[in-house]
């Protein structure tokens, strides 16, 4: 496409076509990554340090992949942790982080059993708890822009007087302030903070505590260090495991009823003083 091109689009109104993309994946990006890699089916093949060590530098080398690409990718090393409002999700911090804890588990099971059995190695048991689990957390992962659009679409700003009040009580100035329907986003990447993590989301509590995604990330956080605990444990019988540790009923519920208590907020909440019609306002 021509800057001409360019130009043309801009001047229909099209915000996406106003530059190139920037592109921030550097050939040092590539090698790392490749590097990361084959460190990673190193580790998962040779096990040097045996099961339980070989996991835990595994978690490691996909912590690092993950902040690799995400710097490739967006220039961030948390470029991976920023959704499409440029702020930090709690639900990607969650689905990465089970990502992280549950794929090197099995993949280290599943390698020690080829020295065993080569034909069911990867046959590793993983209980439907672990599955319900995972689809908890993908169902926040997916579920918040849901409601976003949805809310987006049915979405009634309040006028522009009533919503330089609403974030000048908040303690912020409201020229640094760009919102879209009902949401507060971020101009750039180098805002995103780990404080988004329990922050609110619309424009009437976006500097604000939010009780309910402080009351997740702890309960994730429980179900975190409970289940790494037990594949530990798991690890270090001594026996190379045929499956996955198992979850319990009670910790699932309590997953299930903070998420669904989060997306619940997220559904049925509303900025203060919102009336007339739907608009952006960028200020």
């Amino acid at each position: 496409m021509t800057d001409l091109d360019y130009r043309e689009r801009s001047q229909e109104g099209d915000l996406m076509a106003l530059a190139p993309p920037l592109r921030h994946w550097r050939p040092v990006h590539t090698v790392l990554v490749i590097l990361l890699t084959t460190f990673f089916v190193w580790m998962a093949v040779h096990q040097p340090w045996g099961l339980f060590a070989s996991w835990v530098i595994t978690m490691s080398a996909v912590g690092l992949f993950t902040m690799l690409v995400g710097h490739g990718v967006t220039g961030a090393l948390k470029g991976a942790l920023v959704d499409d409002r440029l702020r930090v999700s709690l639900s990607r911090l969650q689905m990465l982080t089970w990502t992280a804890v549950i794929i090197p588990a099995f993949g280290v099971i599943a390698i020690a059993r080829t020295g065993h059995d080569p034909v069911t190695a990867l046959d590793v048991s993983v209980p439907s708890t672990v599955w319900w689990l995972l689809g908890i957390s993908t169902t926040s992962l997916v579920g918040s822009p849901v409601i976003r659009d949805f809310k987006a679409d049915a979405a009634k700003m309040p006028l522009p007087p009533v919503l330089k009040a609403i974030v000048s009580q908040q303690g912020i100035d409201p020229s640094l302030v760009q919102v879209e329907d009902q949401y507060v986003k971020n101009t750039s990447i180098d805002q995103a903070s780990f404080a988004d993590l329990f922050m609110g989301e619309l424009v009437d509590d976006f500097a604000l505590l939010d009780v309910s995604k402080m009351q997740m990330f702890f309960f994730t956080l429980l179900a975190v260090l409970a289940y790494g605990t037990a594949i530990a444990a798991s690890l270090r019988s001594g026996t190379i495991p045929d499956a996955l540790p198992d979850v319990s009923a009670g910790l699932l519920a309590i997953l299930g009823i903070s998420h669904g208590g989060y997306l619940a907020t997220k559904m049925f909440t509303s900025p203060r003083g919102a009336e007339g019609s739907t608009h952006t306002q960028e200020r």
